[in-house]
């Protein structure tokens, strides 16, 4: 039996888990170690007592924005990643500050707008920048959208 649970992780983000095992899986992590034949595949990996850290990707998204296009465009990211089991976090930068500061700062320069700041929605793997909206269509459309999010390949997880 396979199902996904929403944790809320310190910064107030969503975190997308799947969960493979008993239906009883709690979605609290370390309480999951414990449990027989959990799987947490997001920010750890946890495999026969073995702990590796991964990074997690993460898409800031703007709940409150009055733009259809913005809407509408975070909708086709994270129904993306949901529809292909990609783990990520969904960060509110109207509910969270500091992480829409953080996002402000660690957009390289020639990613910004001339005027203002950029729009969400905006992805990160870990720290690293990966794009917004029309950079990942541009990945999606030339199906490298796993490097795009710079995943690490099925040969990398296997070792």
């Amino acid at each position: 039996m396979e199902r996904e649970r929403l944790y809320y992780n310190t910064l107030g983000a969503r975190t997308h888990f799947n969960f493979k095992g008993r239906s009883d899986v709690t979605a609290d992590p370390k309480k999951s170690i414990e449990r027989e034949n959990a799987t947490l595949t997001s920010l750890h990996s946890f495999s026969r007592g073995q702990v590796r850290i991964r990074m997690v990707v993460r898409v800031y998204i703007a709940s409150s924005s009055g733009s259809v296009a913005v809407k509408k465009h975070q909708q086709a990211i994270v129904g993306f990643l949901e529809a292909n089991r990609i783990n990520f976090e969904e960060v509110d930068i109207t509910m969270l500050e500091d992480q829409r500061f953080w996002m402000y700062r660690n957009i390289p320069e020639e990613k910004r707008p001339e005027k203002g700041n950029p729009l969400a929605p905006q992805i990160f793997n870990g720290d690293d920048y990966c794009g917004d909206y029309e950079d990942f269509f541009q990945s999606k459309e030339t199906n490298t959208v796993s490097s795009f999010l710079r995943l690490p390949s099925v040969k990398d997880s296997e070792s």
